[in-house]
C-alpha cells in the first residue's frame, strides 16, 4: 500500500475516532492541553520581556479540539490573534486578524473563519508571527503529522520558510492540540509535509525537537 492509501486510511480511522469521543471527555481534554499551551505562551511573553505577542490559529469545527481557550487568553493580554479564511479556488488560505468573537462568521463548509471586514496579513508579515496552531487527525512525537488532505498548512509553511531569507525574524513556532488517542507510534511522512515543534496534550508538553535529536543519536 502506497503512502497515501495509508494516509487516507489513517484518516478515516482517527476522524471516526474522534466524531465518537464523548463531548465531556473532549471539553475537558481540551481545556486541559489549552491550559499548557497557555502556560508555555506565557513563559514566551516572559521571555520577549513582556512585549505584545501574535498567534495564528485555526478556529475549531465539529469535533476538534477547541482552540477557544487559548485564543480568549490571547485577546484578554492584548495580543494579535490571526485566523484563516480558506480560498477554495487558489487552494491557499489568507491569514486575518481577529479582535473578538464578533468577528468571527460561518465560512465554506460551514467552518467559522474572520469576517472579510478582518484586517489581512500579506506574507510579508508571516515573519512576525510566533505561533502557529495546527489543525490535524494524528501525530508522533517526532512531529510527524496527519492533517485533512488538503494542503493548505503544508503550502503556508513552504511560503513562510521561502520569506526566512528576507527577514530578521526567527519565524513562528508550529504546536498542535491534541486529544486522547491523536498521539501515535508513527505517522506516515512524505517530503512537504509539514512538521510540528511541540504538542500539547492534556497530560503536558512535548517538544518534537528535542525528541528528534534524542532519536537520532
Amino acid at each position: 500500500m502506497d503512502v497515501c492509501s495509508v494516509k487516507n486510511a489513517l484518516r478515516r480511522q482517527q476522524r471516526e475516532a474522534r466524531d465518537s469521543m464523548n463531548l465531556l471527555t473532549r471539553q475537558k481534554a481540551s481545556a486541559a492541553a489549552c491550559r499548557h499551551a497557555i502556560e508555555a505562551w506565557e513563559q514566551l511573553r516572559i521571555d520577549r520581556n513582556g512585549e505584545k505577542l501574535t498567534l495564528f490559529s485555526y478556529l475549531s469545527f465539529g469535533s476538534e479540539i477547541s482552540t477557544a481557550p487559548l485564543i480568549e487568553h490571547c485577546w484578554s493580554q492584548g495580543d494579535r490573534v490571526l485566523a484563516p479564511r480558506v480560498n477554495p479556488a487558489t487552494r491557499t488560505m489568507e491569514l486575518r486578524e481577529m479582535d473578538q468573537h464578533e468577528d468571527i462568521v460561518p465560512g465554506i463548509w460551514n467552518i467559522p473563519e474572520p469576517a472579510l471586514t478582518c484586517e489581512e496579513w500579506l506574507p510579508a508579515r508571516w515573519m512576525e508571527i510566533d505561533w502557529v496552531v495546527v489543525p490535524g487527525l494524528a501525530f508522533d512525537r517526532l512531529g510527524g503529522r496527519i492533517g485533512y488532505g488538503g494542503g493548505y498548512y503544508d503550502r503556508f509553511t513552504a511560503q513562510v520558510k521561502a520569506g526566512k531569507h528576507n527577514s530578521a525574524c526567527p519565524g513562528p513556532l508550529y504546536v498542535s492540540l491534541l486529544l486522547p488517542g491523536q498521539l501515535l507510534e508513527r505517522v506516515p511522512m512524505e517530503p512537504g509535509d509539514l512538521s510540528v515543534d511541540v504538542l500539547f496534550t492534556p497530560d503536558g508538553s512535548l517538544d518534537c525537537d528535542h525528541a528528534k535529536s534524542t532519536n537520532d543519536e
